[in-house]
């Protein structure tokens, strides 16, 4: 499971969103310098070409579903999160003192970011940041396992733990995004990592190990938004050490998913058939692709190629049927698309 933690209070300024008349436009975020004391933040188009810069220091960036934004984050200790627009200019801070950096999401409508924030120990709070009002709501206190925003923006869904706890005892619960109440979905402490796609909502659910030091498995599996129809869809045989499937995002027509198969010294983009469940290696082998986002379509990956503390690691789009790699940008990490 993968989990980057930085550091959580908002700082709230009104942003200027797309409006009906602007199209989207497709974009590539992405850092340079990851593994020294010099970070940039870059962006350009899905193909790599036209490369601009867009902040010094910044990272973990995420594109907004309209390709028009670019949320990142700042700093370590009291890091912010900031928005810039996509072709560069002046950031504005959004929230300060963030921590769980893989929790930050754009709803489908580009209006609204989640965001875990709190003291360096806690407590953690999540909450959804209104960029046309400038406006915060807190949805949970505790330790978050996995956003994902609804793909019609109707609502956000969450994976929370109390407190930590190994293995993770953790479920999940959802709201709409016009401040109705939250609902617990799951009951039973044992859901991880959701992504809502177009027909219901993914996520991972833990088993015991069968070996005394061995880390606990993971497979996915589906469930209603309304809580109802839990189902399995992965079956797979995960080797010593190594943890299993978490998912990562759907083709729009939720046909198509892409997964991160995970565990010791382990971070493998894996795609899975939603219809039979068969789930495969990206590329058809252990070679340190770590997938980071799907296409609308289905067709392509984008990855990082090289395993994951290789400073020398490549951002690539790995065609999704055949595993070929087309190198986008080298020495370079932490790639985000909206294509």
């Amino acid at each position: 499971m993968r989990r980057a933690l930085l550091a959580g209070a908002l700082v709230l300024l009104v942003l200027p969103v797309a409006t009906s008349a602007q199209l989207p436009v497709q974009t590539l975020a992405y850092v340079k310098g990851a593994y020294t004391d010099k970070l940039v933040l870059w962006a350009a188009n899905v193909d790599g070409t036209h490369r601009h810069k867009l902040a010094a220091g910044g990272q973990w960036p995420v594109v907004s579903p309209d390709g028009r934004q670019v949320a990142y984050v700042q700093g370590f200790a009291h890091a912010t999160l900031r928005v810039i627009p996509a072709t560069g200019g002046t950031p504005k801070t959004v929230a300060k003192n963030v921590w769980e950096t893989d929790q930050i999401h754009w709803s489908a409508d580009s209006t609204k970011l989640s965001v875990v924030t709190g003291k360096e120990l806690g407590p953690y709070t999540l909450k959804l940041v209104d960029l046309t009002t400038g406006t915060t709501r807190s949805l949970a206190t505790g330790t978050f396992l996995g956003v994902s925003f609804a793909p019609d923006s109707s609502g956000v869904v969450w994976s929370r733990v109390a407190k930590d706890t190994s293995p993770e005892k953790a479920d999940l619960y959802t709201t709409d995004l016009a401040g109705g109440p939250v609902k617990r979905i799951t009951t039973d402490h044992n859901a991880l990592e959701p992504v809502w796609g177009p027909q219901d909502i993914v996520f991972s659910r833990q088993r015991k190990p069968p070996k005394k030091g061995d880390y606990y498995k993971l497979d996915l599996y589906t469930i209603a938004a309304d809580g109802t129809g839990r189902k399995r869809l992965t079956t797979t045989k995960v080797p010593y050490l190594l943890a299993g499937l978490s998912a990562i995002g759907f083709s729009a027509d939720g046909s198509h998913l892409l997964a991160e198969y995970g565990g010791q010294d382990t971070s493998e983009a894996w795609r899975v058939d939603t219809a039979t469940g068969a789930a495969k290696d990206v590329t058809g082998k252990f070679d340190g692709v770590t997938g980071a986002a799907i296409s609308s379509d289905g067709t392509a990956i984008l990855a990082r190629a090289g395993y994951f503390d290789d400073p020398k690691g490549d951002i690539a789009s790995i065609n999704y049927a055949t595993g070929k790699k087309t190198v986008l940008v080298t020495d370079a990490s932490s790639p985000s698309w909206n294509k």
